[in-house]
């Protein structure tokens, strides 16, 4: 089975985790490539993130690893408060950037980024970017016309929405009710949405196998169906709660085929990839 990582991270000072330093050790390019070695990792979606200052400079990073590494897929991080000027986002491509990623924590920055030009989202459309959203329902909840509008790009909303954390498995009806704004989208054939950092979802976060995830995956699959859904490991980030192989332990999708565990599982975006000669 051949397998792609749709969500990961990759910083030259490493992560800051809860203990202030990155538990993936020192050196976080190695670690992971002997992850991917052992998992049969072939491409990687490597978001990038500048919201702390810390993590400055991530994208310059990524796009240099990129330059010598083809498995590497990088997304430049961009602010939600601060609009891609055209020209920016043609040369982030022509640098070998998959596209972009964007952090959507709250309300205001969902209209923050409602709220970019059209010449922005007509410069992602015409570059066929992936956009990688971190967006929480309320956030999302704003967004939905913007999204409407990114046709030609490939949308993901990453782990599961950011529901926020449960400490018990909500009903069915529950879940449906706090990703509604999120499998609103789903009638948007280019959004997809990412299997990815159920740790952030359980309280407490190292309560593997996440059953309060649960209903979100069942609401997501009844909504988006398992060929727009996309595992994503989040290293090293998740490293701090559950071990690398408990990212990509696909027990959530039990109700698939094995056919479609395999698209879930890197299928869809080796296919994504390649035919968007990333």
């Amino acid at each position: 089975m051949p397998r792609a990582d749709a969500h990961l991270h990759l910083f030259a000072r490493g992560f800051a985790g809860p203990t202030g330093a990155s538990d993936a050790g020192p050196d976080e390019l190695g670690a992971y490539e002997r992850l991917r070695a052992l998992h049969g990792i072939e491409r990687g979606l490597v978001v990038g993130y500048e919201g702390e200052p810390r993590y400055a400079g991530n994208t310059e990073e990524l796009l240099e690893l990129a330059r010598t590494r083809p498995w590497i897929a990088p997304l430049a991080y961009l602010p939600a408060e601060r609009p891609p000027d055209p020209g920016r986002l043609r040369e982030l491509r022509d640098r070998g950037a998959a596209g972009v990623a964007v952090y959507l924590p709250d309300a205001a920055a969902g209209r923050a980024f409602a709220a970019w030009p059209a010449s922005a989202r007509a410069a992602l459309r015409d570059l066929g970017a992936i956009l990688s959203l971190n967006a929480t329902p309320e956030a999302t909840a704003e967004i939905g016309a913007a999204i409407a509008d990114l046709a030609g790009t490939w949308t993901l909303f990453s782990h599961l929405g950011l529901p926020g954390r449960h400490a018990r498995p909500p009903a069915a009806s529950a879940a449906r009710a706090r990703l509604a704004p999120l499998l609103a989208l789903a009638a948007h054939d280019h959004v997809a949405v990412k299997l990815s950092g159920l740790y952030a979802i359980s309280d407490p976060p190292h309560d593997f196998p996440h059953a309060a995830a649960a209903p979100f995956v069942a609401a997501v699959l009844e909504a988006f169906g398992p060929s727009r859904l996309v595992w994503g490991s989040d290293f090293s980030p998740a490293l701090g709660y559950v071990s690398f192989a408990q990212t990509a332990d696909p027990r959530h999708l039990a109700g698939c085929t094995p056919e479609e565990v395999d698209a879930v599982m890197g299928g869809t975006l080796l296919d994504e990839l390649a035919r968007r000669s990333c």
